[in-house]
């Protein structure tokens, strides 16, 4: 299959038409001759960007598929524009087993929707005891992550590190020590933040931090990576675009922080010390909500949020939003994607830059509705998603 992308912006804030992307079998390539069995994909008034990648993503499959399962949250993902996601491991039963991995990978694939990894827990079935299970763990597993929940067990920490050095595989860190949390969860991130960007300093292991939220804990972040420490870190769309004098009610774990928080949390993303944009993406039933289960739906909302949050107010250039929200979260998966480039992926998302739009809740592809974003008013429609030059997602309104 041979296609050529034409008549499209950059996403350099230039608004000039760029020269063709020419694609052969998924893949960019170099420049070819059109023959008669080409197709010519016209991108007018477009903006053609790498497809999204989210390192944090829950869509409750296996156990909780009333709440989302891999097809509903692979839709809402294409509808956000990305075609690759990393889903965490709380599920019932946990990812500790190979057998409950191997499922929903192959799930996955039979569907054919987005690239789906899989994380594996670092403790049995999320217990904060053991590491046995790490013997008969997948050779395709990439990360580990307890999420939902911090390791608090400080040698169980240093063992996860060896063991996932060991195994070469990233771990994905929720940092949250738990008795802390219950007094100043301010104070309990950001001192497991300071004893887990320390061990993989000292101990020269990759680790990547999630949904960073406090001043202190970026600040240790970017310390520990001034001194050269194999480190990486996501923030959320709702922890940059809310502060807690805005909405104390919501309920969503790390919590909205302060204002003061949230304009660090922007300042690093502009000095390049933020390496991800992540939603998050949490689903949840209404009831459980009113009951106070913490977390949003995120994936469908989250470049509009950005570009709301970060390049409409001028923070940031729509290349820098590109490159934390494609480049560097693909290289951390270490996926061929993310860029316009020869040898990549021809995953694609097509924005129309200039369209506002209601997040309404009945257009919502998400089994769950619970966003943070019904009712605004947003920029930046995504009007069509392409993954390996196939059409997966297009915008009908």
């Amino acid at each position: 299959m041979k296609q050529i992308f034409t008549n499209f912006y950059g996403f350099d804030d230039v608004r000039i038409t760029r020269i063709p992307i020419y694609v052969k079998d998924g893949i960019i390539v170099e420049e070819f001759e059109k023959d008669e069995d080409t197709e010519v994909i016209d991108c007018k008034n477009l903006a053609l960007v790498p497809a999204f990648t989210d390192l944090h993503v829950h869509f409750r499959d296996p156990g909780f598929t009333y709440k989302e399962d891999i097809e509903t949250g692979s839709k809402a993902a294409l509808k956000g524009g990305f075609t690759s996601v990393l889903l965490m491991g709380n599920t019932n039963p946990p990812v500790s087993s190979p057998e409950v991995y191997e499922d929903i990978i192959g799930r996955s694939k039979d569907l054919d929707l987005i690239d789906v990894e899989q994380v594996y827990t670092i403790t049995e079935n999320l217990g904060g005891k053991s590491l046995y299970h790490l013997e008969k763990m997948p050779e395709s597993v990439k990360f580990l992550s307890d999420d939902g929940r911090g390791v608090n067990d400080d040698n169980i920490m240093y063992e996860a590190i060896l063991k996932a050095k060991e195994l070469g595989v990233k771990l994905a860190l929720h940092e949250e020590v738990a008795r802390v949390s219950r007094k100043d969860y301010e104070i309990a991130e950001d001192a497991m933040t300071i004893r887990d960007c320390y061990l993989a300093y000292k101990l020269d292991s990759p680790i990547h931090f999630c949904h960073v939220s406090t001043k202190g804990a970026m600040t240790a972040i970017k310390y520990f990576k001034e001194l050269g420490a194999p480190i990486t870190c996501e923030v959320t769309p709702h922890h940059i675009n809310f502060s807690d004098k805005e909405r104390e009610e919501m309920k969503v774990n790390p919590p909205i922080r302060k204002e003061i928080d949230r304009k660090f949390l922007i300042q690093m993303i502009k000095e390049g010390y933020v390496d991800a944009i992540s939603t998050d993406h949490a689903p949840h039933t209404k009831e459980e909500k009113d009951k106070g289960a913490p977390g949003f739906i995120g994936l469908e909302t989250a470049f509009s949020t950005c570009f709301k949050v970060l390049i409409k107010s001028g923070e940031i250039s729509l290349n820098k939003l590109v490159e934390i929200m494609s480049t560097n979260p693909a290289r951390i998966l270490g996926l061929n994607k993310g860029k316009l480039e020869k040898g990549f992926e021809a995953d694609f998302a097509l924005i129309d830059l200039d369209e506002e739009y209601i997040y309404k809740e009945e257009e919502i592809l998400s089994k769950s509705k619970n966003s943070l974003m019904i009712g605004q008013k947003l920029p930046g429609r995504i009007k069509k998603v392409y993954k390996k030059g196939i059409l997966k997602y297009e915008d009908n309104r």
